[in-house]
């Protein structure tokens, strides 16, 4: 084998090991990994993670020892050089099975700068391209030792190598003991690099299960293999069968005196059954299955105490419990579970001190913590705990260094801490969190190359900092923030295929990149984007199936669609896009039933239905979609208390019936809904305090309550109603500086103040209103250009002012 090189089993001396530990877990991945190699009937591809040299060549040697009795070698290789790639692919593509044996194939890569990684990449994809030879041609199994640094990559970047490994393992990192004579500080060699179809793992499930007569004495770990196999393939139907299969086994077990380990393989099949049904959006079977496995987590305790692995596994059930709790908008159930884990997690800290595990553990409860008060309206708590969980990632920096995993966490944090200060309207120090998170991202893009994560995660970044300029009115950088990430999810598509995640990916930034195109008055564009992004969702269904992901993203895509049709006068096709999206969440609620998120979705979609029968003058059929729409959101507030998401959202939706009852003339209707809506909003600022989104609906209320005060001839109800309006809105400028929002949303209460001024009398207040709305929309008019409305404000305004000077009254 030209250009390769023949590993010796021990060509590094390496201090002896001596961790109970650590020789016990390699002792279990060993026990794991030999019935994949030595059952495999063809092609299975074992795929193992490590830190360090000692547990890879311990192994080896275990898998040489194991070969040796049956006189076959073991065939290994390393790329130590760039140029050796086409000599090390070729002679793992040549191999083959020794007459009726299959001997596993072994194989190194070595890291040693920026050429050698992209010649580890390059080789890895080679290979995951080749997969039809390796099943077909090589049929023995592959053995693949990777850094765990790239354990991130590697699923997005192999992906059709990934979907078919039949095992994968993180190797432990031993505590070794320098015996005399040897250096001190031994250096470790370079870094170790690393469908539809059922797995080895699945296979052998089958077969174990079809052929032990006594199911007891079936092992457990054969089956969380099957079930990791059939869920990364997202084929629940198959893992469901599987836990179907070992769960009664796994009870009885449990059931017997004396018996942890049982009891512990228990409460984790209850896991995965757990994980299956939140997948499936059956939410309420998911919490039962996390709530036993709570449980039985709690039983351990009493009976082991507060050993490190109990209390770990303790506070995963209660994350798990959080997690359902919060989807199903139990906000104050789920708060309570992410609480006690991150009481068990301050414990842990306690006990292990400052380990980057207890320190990363941590920081991931107060995100949790952070995450729920942060739906919660809870904003100020959110960020304290972000800010916490921020503090932990920054130590963690300066303990590991700048390691892939150090600088990602650190980046999700200050993505986290930027996303609560948006919220609250702290607009430039969102941005600077932002900044921040993406200036990692950039860093991890030049240490790691383009792998998917890396991409990916800088995609997300460039998402959130186009988001806040967009927010800021720097529609422009906005747009070119959104531009570069739309570019990284077209590259990322090159690089994986029609992924499932590449499309969505890829979908997503369509959606932003049409938005602002929308809001620039670039309607042709944003109808472009949509529609681009509205055929990959229709493929993502036809990949998917009617999964609950795929008809939601649809359902968005189409509304989109639906929106800029509407901004361009074609009505009817946005009415049918609206229609079809509609279709998709009654469908949606049939399927989930009435969870929080499908309640909410379809009555979005009835509103863009009302919306759009409102603009073609059939207030009947409007008005039909509006009361199915707000009777879903008295539901929901049912469901979920008074949360500001279902405040707000049971607010838009009595607006909405408001505005229809308007046009219908039925004032009092029209004021009676205002009005409850206006109670709800004043309910939300007083929670949220002096938010932009919560001075901003205000606003709008008190404009509703004008409209129908001036139109029953309630002037000066009119006129109270809309100087408070007025008031926020100043509010909102100078928090939030003159963005289009902010100067247009001033721009209408000045105007209606003006007109209910004329109205009164009160002429010269009436014209000094007139002026300033004039002043505001001639910078709008000459800032965006290709916005009509901004044009027309002004037209409007300038000829209210001539008519006024005139002495013409106008209506």
């Amino acid at each position: 084998m030209t250009g390769l090189t023949c590993i010796p089993c021990c060509a590094t001396s390496l201090p002896k090991v001596i961790d109970t530990d650590y020789q016990t877990e390699l002792d279990s991945i060993w026990r794991k990994l030999r019935p994949h190699l030595e059952w495999a009937r063809g092609f299975a591809l074992a795929v193992l993670f490590s830190r360090h040299p000692a547990p890879v060549q311990a192994l080896k040697q275990r898998l040489q020892d194991l070969l040796s009795i049956n006189t076959l070698p073991l065939r290994q290789f390393v790329l130590q050089h760039p140029e050796q790639l086409d000599a090390t692919l070729a002679a793992i593509l040549a191999a083959r099975p020794l007459g009726d044996k299959r001997p596993p194939l072994w194989l190194e890569l070595r890291l040693d700068g920026d050429s050698q990684r992209r010649a580890v990449w390059q080789l890895l994809a080679r290979l995951n391209e080749r997969r039809f030879l390796l099943e077909r041609d090589v049929a023995c199994p592959l053995i693949v030792l990777l850094p765990a640094e790239f354990r991130i990559d590697v699923p997005s970047m192999l992906p059709d190598l990934w979907s078919i490994r039949s095992y994968t393992a993180d190797l432990p990192t031993p505590e070794p003991i320098v015996l005399a004579g040897c250096p001190e500080n031994l250096p470790a060699p370079a870094g170790l690099a690393a469908s539809r179809e059922l797995s080895a793992a699945e296979l052998e499930w089958r077969r174990l299960w079809e052929h032990t007569t006594d199911k007891q004495r079936l092992s457990a770990d054969a089956a969380f293999a099957a079930l990791d196999a059939a869920i990364e393939r997202t084929d629940y139907a198959a893992a469901g069968q599987v836990v179907e299969q070992i769960s009664p086994v796994l009870r009885r077990l449990a059931n017997k005196p004396d018996a942890p380990d049982a009891v512990r393989n228990f409460s984790i099949i209850l896991d995965y059954t757990g994980d299956i049904g939140q997948a499936l959006g059956r939410l309420e079977a998911a919490r039962a299955a996390y709530a036993e496995s709570l449980s039985l987590c709690r039983q351990l305790r009493e009976v082991l105490g507060d050993s490190p692995q109990v209390l770990r596994d303790l506070s995963v059930s209660l994350d798990n419990v959080g997690e359902v709790d919060n989807a199903l908008g139990r906000l104050e159930a789920a708060r309570a579970a992410y609480a006690e884990s991150l009481g068990l997690r301050r414990q842990l800290r306690g006990a292990l001190g400052d380990s980057p595990q207890a320190l990363r553990g941590l920081s991931i409860s107060l995100n949790n913590i952070g995450d729920v008060d942060k739906a919660l309206g809870r904003l100020e708590a959110a960020r304290a705990a972000y800010a916490e969980s921020l503090s932990l990632r920054r130590q963690l920096r300066e303990a590991l260094g700048d390691s892939p995993q150090a600088l990602r966490d650190l980046s999700v944090s200050l993505n986290k801490v930027g996303a609560v200060d948006q919220i609250l309207g702290r607009l430039e120090a969102a941005r600077a969190a932002y900044a921040e998170s993406l200036g990692l991202r950039r860093q991890l893009r030049e240490a790691l190359g383009d792998s998917p994560q890396a991409l990916r995660d800088l995609s997300i970044s460039l998402d959130n900092v186009g988001d806040v300029d967009n927010a800021l009115g720097r529609l422009e950088q906005a747009r070119a923030a959104y531009a570069e990430s739309l570019s990284l999810r077209r590259q990322l598509r090159e690089v994986l295929g029609d992924s499932p995640q590449a499309l969505r990916d890829l979908s997503v930034s369509l959606n932003k990149v049409g938005a602002v195109a929308q809001i620039l008055g670039r309607l042709e564009e944003a109808r472009a984007a949509y529609a681009e992004s509205l055929s990959l969702r229709r493929q993502l269904r036809e990949v998917l199936g009617d999964s609950p992901q795929a008809l939601r993203d649809l359902s968005i895509s189409l509304d989109n669609v639906g929106n800029v049709e509407n901004a361009l006068g074609r009505l009817e096709e946005a009415r049918a896009a609206y229609a079809e999206s509609l279709g998709l969440r009654r469908q949606l609620r049939e399927a989930l039933g009435d969870s929080p998120q499908a309640l909410r979705d379809l009555s979005v979609s009835l509103d863009n239905v009302g919306n759009l029968e409102n603009a073609l003058s059939r207030l009947e059929a409007a008005r039909a979609a509006y009361i199915e729409s707000l009777g879903l959101r008295r539901q929901l507030r049912e469901a979920l208390g008074d949360s500001p998401q279902a405040l707000r959202d049971l607010s838009v939706s009595l607006d909405n019936v408001g505005n229809v009852e308007n046009a219908l003339s039925r004032l009092e209707e029209a004021r009676v809904a205002y009005a409850e809506s206006l109670g709800l909003r004043r309910q939300l600022r007083e929670a949220l305090g002096d938010s932009p989104q919560a001075l901003r609906d205000l606003s709008i209320s008190l404009d509703n309550i004008g409209d129908v005060g001036k139109a029953l001839g309630r002037p000066e109800e009119a006129r109270a109603a809309y100087a408070e309006s007025l008031s926020l809105r100043r509010q909102l400028r100078e928090a939030l500086g003159d963005s289009p929002q902010a100067l247009s949303d001033l721009n209408v209460s000045l105007n209606n103040v003006g007109m209910v001024e004329q109205v009164l009398g009160r002429l010269p207040q009436a014209i000094g209103c007139f002026k300033e709305s004039k002043e505001l929309a001639a910078k709008l008019a000459e800032a965006f250009p290709n916005v009509p409305q901004y044009a027309n404000d002004l037209a409007w305004v300038s000829a209210r002012l001539k008519a006024l000077d005139s002495g013409d009254q106008l209506d």
